[in-house]
């Protein structure tokens, strides 16, 4: 029996001292680091969305790519981040607020409405 109990004694400092050795993970530390985390909701026009301004820009459907970053930027100033997707390229599935996407064929123009996420 007295084995036993020095190896849950054992087992119970190792635990401690993994854990002293770790920093605590705090999100204004993630923050303050330039790491992107989850925000709540925040009401935009009676709804509440995850990102405020607009959201969608369905009139650059058919506009060059280089056009609708430009007008994607002006209209939304939380916008940081427009990428360009080819055909065949996958979605990354995480919502970032500043990112929208472009989906554009080979020649630069939109094909898709951009949307932020």
């Amino acid at each position: 029996m007295e084995g036993k109990s020095m190896l849950k004694l054992s087992h119970v400092l190792a635990f401690l001292l993994l854990a002293s050795l770790f920093q605590s993970l705090m999100a204004r530390d993630l923050i303050s680091d330039g790491i992107k985390v989850l925000q709540l909701p925040v009401e935009n026009d009676g709804e509440f969305v995850f990102c405020p301004g607009k959201l969608s820009w369905p009139e650059l459907v058919g506009k060059s790519a280089g056009y609708a970053k430009q007008v994607i930027e002006k209209e939304n100033s939380i916008v940081h981040d427009v990428r360009l997707l080819f055909p065949g390229m996958p979605k990354p599935g995480s919502l970032v607020c500043g990112r929208v996407f472009l989906y554009v064929n080979f020649e630069l123009v939109v094909q898709v409405t951009p949307i932020m996420g």
